[in-house]
């Protein structure tokens, strides 16, 4: 009964709190401005990706349309242009862009979705190096600072709100004589203190929460239940960390003013420097090669091949004799030697690109070895997973645009090779990209380990409180 009492209270005393109030409203406006900011960057990358498709389209009824005007008798605009030619039609006159949708929640967390490239154009010129150097030309203030979204804010800002409706839950009442009356009754500090915070968590988390799901709901997410649960359990054991973290600092008896120099402390060392120095530490410990070294090779070995083009073209024959049908080994096409050159290409940028994936493979080990460190970087990392806008996605995606250039490549090589004249009649038979999304339960299987660390800190900082506040009554 005292303690309903206590929750009617605080209710009372919160909406009298100007300064509260505006904390309050100050917060609503950022969690909303934030998710106005998401929106907009999901709309963007759904109408290129939509242009992207459109473009596919287009680029198909173009080429069908010259292919026919040839047939019946017109002349190509350029011998080099010649849609006939496997080698162009294949090559960037026809190549396919390959998209990735937005991510589910993408309008509650951009993610990495604004540094890694979301559409790639394939043809048999598709390489390691296309995956490297492709992407949006974006302001690089934006990459390093990071969008504003839901995400930094549930992450960088919300420990603030926490702390600064729960850094005196109890050092108030002492400090204005209140707290030895509150416990004459029959409750305990512990329990005072537990519904107060349990007042402000539901306000908090209510607020975070309720904002998330407008978005999710305006964007369509709720067909992905699962992210939405993950999402909804990663902002709501983050919040109740540093409401745990409140309690224990106000256990320790001392001033509301030491209570706000610690949690703000904390809030600095967890949420900024650790998940900073564990990046500073990745890139210091596995520096990525220069891409400088990288266009290097490539053009060594484009010199190279261009030199060796007859004998790369009998090795390449030698390694694929499933396509050496229709070759005249004595006089091969200029679109044969061609290819072959372009293969020894690929395979020496293949050994360069081989040392950044292993560098950046290792920075991603490091961070996730360390995560545990600090609570931002699990509550981070579920919610960029949660939004399909982190590292993994990207990487299913590549793997899937990789698989797709081969089958591009294993499509138009072997006509190239035999010096063979292509029709409309090919094109339907050429191959399309269709993304396959990851499934839901690779998904919860990278959460479950964040999410269940995260659990034990609130509940082991929860106990501590607890033990810690069970104390006070005799203390006061």
């Amino acid at each position: 009964m005292l303690l309903r009492t206590v929750l009617r209270n605080e209710r009372r005393l919160l909406a009298a709190d100007p300064a509260l109030r505006i904390a309050l409203v100050v917060f609503a406006a950022l969690f909303v401005y934030a998710l106005a900011n998401g929106m907009v960057w999901d709309r963007f990358q759904a109408r290129t990706v939509e242009a992207a498709r459109s473009g596919n389209a287009e680029r198909v009824r173009g080429l069908a349309q010259e292919l026919t005007d040839i047939a019946n008798g017109a002349q190509p605009s350029s011998p080099f242009r010649d849609p006939r030619a496997p080698i162009v039609l294949g090559g960037a006159r026809g190549a396919h862009t390959a998209v990735l949708e937005p991510g589910p929640l993408a309008a509650l967390a951009v993610g990495q979705s604004d540094l890694l490239p979301y559409y790639y154009d394939v043809s048999i010129y598709t390489n390691e190096s296309s995956f490297q150097q492709n992407g949006e030309v974006e302001n690089p203030l934006n990459l390093m600072v990071g969008r504003f979204d839901l995400a930094f804010v549930t992450v960088y800002l919300l420990p603030l709100l926490v702390l600064a409706l729960s850094f005196n839950v109890l050092s108030e009442e002492r400090e204005q004589g209140t707290l030895a009356l509150t416990l004459s009754q029959p409750v305990s500090a512990r329990g005072v203190v537990g519904a107060k915070l349990a007042f402000r968590a539901l306000l908090v988390v209510g607020l975070a929460a309720g904002v998330s799901l407008l978005g999710i709901l305006a964007t369509g997410g709720f067909t992905e239940a699962g992210r939405v649960l993950l999402w909804c359990a990663a902002v709501s054991l983050y919040a109740l960390f540093w409401f745990a973290l409140a309690a224990w600092v106000n256990s320790l008896r001392r001033s509301s003013a030491w209570n706000a120099t610690v949690l703000v402390g904390a809030w600095l060392v967890l949420v900024v420097v650790l998940p900073a120095a564990i990046n500073i530490a990745a890139g210091l410990l596995h520096p990525l090669p220069s891409r400088v070294e990288m266009i290097t090779a490539q053009r060594e070995a484009s010199n190279d091949a261009v030199n060796r083009r007859s004998e790369l073209l009998a090795r390449y024959l030698e390694d694929h004799p499933e396509m050496a049908s229709g070759v005249v080994p004595d006089e091969p096409g200029m679109a044969a030697l061609t290819w072959a050159a372009t293969d020894a290409v690929n395979g020496r940028l293949e050994e360069v690109t081989a040392v950044h994936d292993a560098r950046r493979a290792e920075q991603l080990a490091l961070i996730r070895r360390y995560r545990f460190l600090t609570p931002a970087l699990l509550a981070q990392g579920v919610l960029v997973d949660a939004a399909g806008t982190g590292d993994a996605r990207f990487a299913h995606f590549q793997s899937q645009v990789r698989d797709f250039a081969e089958r591009w490549r294993q499509f138009f090589v072997p006509a190239i090779l035999a010096d063979e004249r292509m029709t409309a009649a090919v094109l339907p038979g050429v191959p399309s990209f269709r993304f396959v999304d990851e499934q839901p339960a690779d998904v919860a299987r990278r959460a479950a380990v964040p999410l269940l660390v995260l659990g034990g800190l609130v509940v082991l900082v929860s106990v501590g409180a607890g033990v810690a506040l069970g104390r006070v009554r005799g203390a006061a």
